[in-house]
């Protein structure tokens, strides 16, 4: 089975969004306590916004996090949805004006795959503003990494429009699968 990887936007995102929810000592101190080869890869610049790394070292970030705040999973719902506001800041926010929710739920795999390589999610309409997102080989991810995923997209959808975002998670803990429905107003 081939590794999943995620790209390094998301880990200097992660990194980022630490620093605007709880301040640069946090972040400090989620750096300080990673395990040696992401602390120095992340230290030394070799990884970079496009590049590719394993999800296992997403996970760690992920777990370390948790470790250093007990946030659980309210915080790493937090954090999708604040990676998620900071990633489309910038001209993608153009790209999404043009969307609606219904538009993104159905081309989901085009907007994960510029994020994660190695694993599948797939779209399928339940009703009317109403969708249940399933991923498929996401090998290493975390309940936390589940959890932020759910909060990225609550998000998302509401950046192009959507209101009274509800997210159901369908499966818990730490699988290679991971559904959610997805619903609005």
């Amino acid at each position: 089975m081939a590794s999943v990887e995620v790209r390094g936007a998301a880990f200097l995102t992660f990194l980022e969004a630490l620093r605007v929810l709880r301040g640069p000592a946090t972040e400090a101190a989620v750096r300080a306590a990673l395990p040696d080869g992401l602390r120095e890869k992340l230290a030394s610049g070799v990884l970079t916004r496009v590049g590719w790394y394993p999800l296992s070292d997403y996970s760690s970030l992920h777990t370390v996090t948790d470790a250093v705040l007990h946030g659980g999973v309210d915080f790493a719902r937090q954090l999708g949805r604040t990676t998620t506001e900071i990633d489309t800041r910038g001209l993608i926010r153009y790209v999404l004006a043009m969307a609606s929710p219904d538009l993104l739920m159905r081309y989901a795999s085009k907007v994960f795959s510029s994020y994660v390589r190695g694993a599948t999610v797939t779209s399928k309409t339940l009703g009317p503003r109403h969708y249940e997102l399933h991923w498929k080989g996401l090998v290493g991810a975390t309940n936390l990494v589940h959890v932020e995923m759910e909060g990225g997209a609550a998000f998302l959808a509401e950046r192009v429009g959507a209101k009274h975002v509800r997210v159901e998670a369908a499966v818990a803990q730490s699988r290679p699968e991971h559904s959610f429905v997805i619903r609005w107003e």
